[in-house]
């Protein structure tokens, strides 16, 4: 039997929150702002993933607490396969961590996403992250995604990013 390629698409959201900061001081003494949480649109074509709000200082002491999510496997495609394999796929620049695709003003600088498998081990993206599990009736696969800093200083932000999840029923 030939292998069979599925895609799904994972929209990873985030907002990098500064500390509150206070409105100049000629409009409004002791005023503070909070930064509140993305409410970024996506096609609906993507299952959108909410990382949360992170401060700068939580993202440079290491990065967001993992959020799971998981993908449903296609019932019918799993009657004639013996194993699945999977593999994100994204914009990277070092194989391990998802890019901002949001690249308008007020998007987060220096952050990306890394995804986890089930056991919480980083996943290598591209085809050379493909895992192989398998083919079981009724399987959910399980993993987890967390925003981490990158190289350079770390500034405020929205942050979304795109991965493309290719699931091989063989």
């Amino acid at each position: 039997m030939p292998t069979q390629n599925v895609g799904k698409f994972f929209d990873f959201r985030a907002r990098v929150a500064a500390p509150v900061w206070t409105i100049e001081p000629d409009n409004g003494r002791g005023v503070n702002v909070a930064v509140g949480a993305s409410r970024r649109c996506s096609s609906g074509m993507a299952q959108v993933v909410e990382l949360g709000v992170l401060s700068l200082e939580a993202l440079q002491a290491g990065g967001s607490f993992p959020q799971l999510f998981s993908i449903e496997l296609n019932e019918d495609r799993l009657k004639d396969a013996k194993k699945v394999q999977v593999y994100f796929d994204g914009i990277t620049s070092d194989g391990v961590i998802l890019m901002n695709d949001y690249e308008e003003a007020g998007s987060a600088r220096n952050v990306g996403v890394q995804l986890l498998d089930s056991e919480g081990k980083v996943l290598l993206l591209g085809h050379e992250g493909c895992v192989e599990y398998p083919a079981a009736p009724g399987s959910r696969l399980s993993f987890a995604a967390r925003l981490v800093s990158t190289s350079g200083p770390v500034e405020a932000g929205e942050f979304s990013s795109f991965a493309e999840c290719v699931i091989l029923y063989a």
